[in-house]
């Protein structure tokens, strides 16, 4: 009896310490959801705190749009190290990039990267940062061995990596998911933010026509009073009467951009964050020329898993973690950019 007694209350206290567990997680996210809508607000308009109840009406959103993040983020693959060694062993490396001399220079004249490397005194330290790239198709006439017959001028698919861009330097590749998901988050806020900023530009673009019709209109009144009045007049008049209730009916249908109507915009960004941006992933063959080759073939080549991110209407382009060291940098390199651009920015 004793021995049963002893299990029962250990398997309380392991239960009770279990659900005090889930309670703190659940305080700490619900903390971490209701900091981020202030953040999200402060980032589209802070009138929006005007709207009773703004925080609860934001609160699912915004969960939504985290779980998403890190469900996105998390589906991308283990970073590949990415150096002159694993230029000759690596297919993915090999494939990416022309040369190790094109490998060094990219990371080299990144922003990102130097910006991370020059605080870093250690030269056997390393980052892992997300590398970005556009991968382009194209049709040429080239050679290939059909058993052992060699074919001239047969159609073949070349397959190549350019536009190389950098993001999220960080220690870690823990740490540079943590900033993709924050990039990703920002992502969502500009696009609300341009969506709100196109409903205010034609808003101001109807007001603007408003007044110069009327004032065109109240002109053309003036002049029929003092008599000068003939058929063009009479016509011009008419004209822009008609252009006049068109624009007044324009901007009675069209939403006044009030903080409801910007809470709106936001809530409809953040509860469809998979509309905004997408990932699919992709598996190709190629030789080490960057031919294509098809997978019923028995010609030799290696199988590239590709993860590629499509950001609103914009191409995909295809993404990986790379841990790359300090000790490749080519030294005394200079970037011509003073900053690399949003990875949002990228897929423009």
């Amino acid at each position: 009896m004793g021995y049963f007694l002893d299990n029962r209350f250990h398997g309380l206290l392991n239960s009770f310490r279990l659900n005090r567990q889930q309670k703190a997680h659940r305080l700490s996210r619900t903390s971490l959801v209701l900091n981020t809508v202030e953040s999200v607000v402060d980032g589209t308009d802070s009138k929006i705190r005007l709207v009773p109840g703004y925080k609860k009406k934001l609160q699912n959103d915004i969960q939504c749009s985290l779980e998403f993040a890190d469900d996105l983020v998390n589906q991308i693959p283990a970073s590949i190290e990415v150096n002159r060694s694993t230029f000759a062993t690596d297919p993915h490396v090999n494939a990416f990039f022309t040369n190790v001399t094109d490998l060094r220079s990219i990371f080299s004249h990144s922003s990102e990267i130097q910006d991370y490397m020059n605080d870093i005194h250690d030269n056997s330290a390393q980052c892992c940062a997300l590398l970005c790239m556009e991968r382009t198709e194209k049709t040429v006439m080239g050679m290939e061995l059909s058993g052992h017959i060699l074919k001239r001028d047969v159609l073949q698919v070349a397959v190549s990596f350019s536009d190389h861009r950098i993001y999220s330097p960080a220690p870690s590749e823990p740490e540079t998911r943590a900033g993709l998901k924050s990039c990703l988050f920002q992502g969502l806020v500009s696009n609300a933010l341009e969506r709100i900023g196109k409903l205010r530009l034609a808003s101001h673009h109807l007001q603007s026509q408003h007044q110069m019709l009327h004032a065109r209109l109240k002109r053309y009144q003036q002049k029929s009073r003092t008599g000068r009045m003939d058929d063009r007049l009479l016509l011009a008049m008419d004209e822009t009467s008609r252009e006049l209730e068109k624009i007044e009916e324009q901007i009675m249908k069209a939403p006044r951009v009030t903080p409801q109507v910007v809470l709106e915009q936001v809530s409809d960004v953040f509860s469809k964050p998979d509309e905004f941006v997408r990932l699919r992933k992709s598996s190709i063959r190629l030789d080490k020329m960057g031919i294509k080759i098809s997978d019923n073939s028995t010609q030799q080549g290696n199988r590239l898993n590709l993860t590629e991110v499509m950001i609103g209407n914009d191409l995909p382009r295809v993404v990986t973690l790379a841990t790359f060291p300090k000790k490749e940098l080519i030294p005394g390199t200079v970037f011509s950019d003073s900053r690399s651009p949003g990875i949002a920015a990228s897929f423009s």
